[in-house]
């Protein structure tokens, strides 16, 4: 197992609580609160859709009960989206297609009609291919 480095020690005392096993039955492999939560999450979401067709047309018992659930709880427990877990991601662009989309660096823009005036001269380069008539190698 590659040792993982730690910038701060807040992830140290974050300990996640994993259910080894159900009163005396020990499960194949531990689980946590988390993965546990994501899979009835699944169940419950597959069991909705299937009272919608064309969901309702299908009938796979085991891998719409037991396989779909895992993948969802596997996806949304194991996997990163951008560096972020995928239920905080889908959030994330969720907002962001909902917002005005009017910013200036990342914030609002009040009044969008009023055009921008810069208070000073801007500066700028002339490309080297202009006066020689010809592209740089650069």
């Amino acid at each position: 197992m590659k040792p993982k480095i730690l910038r701060t020690y807040n992830s140290v005392w974050k300990v996640e609580k994993v259910l080894y096993g159900i009163q005396d039955i020990p499960l194949p492999i531990p689980l946590t609160y988390r993965q546990i939560g994501f899979f009835a999450g699944g169940f419950f979401l597959v069991w909705i859709l299937n009272h919608f067709p064309p969901f309702s047309l299908l009938d796979f018992g085991l891998v719409e009960y037991l396989f779909l659930p895992g993948l969802f709880a596997w996806f949304f427990t194991k996997q990163l989206l951008d560096g972020k877990a995928p239920h905080r991601f889908f959030t994330t662009v969720l907002q962001f297609q909902l917002s005005p989309h009017y910013r200036n660096r990342y914030q609002e823009v009040s009044d969008i009609k009023k055009p921008y005036k810069y208070s000073d001269k801007v500066g700028y380069r002339h490309l080297s291919y202009e006066e020689r008539g010809e592209a740089d190698e650069h």
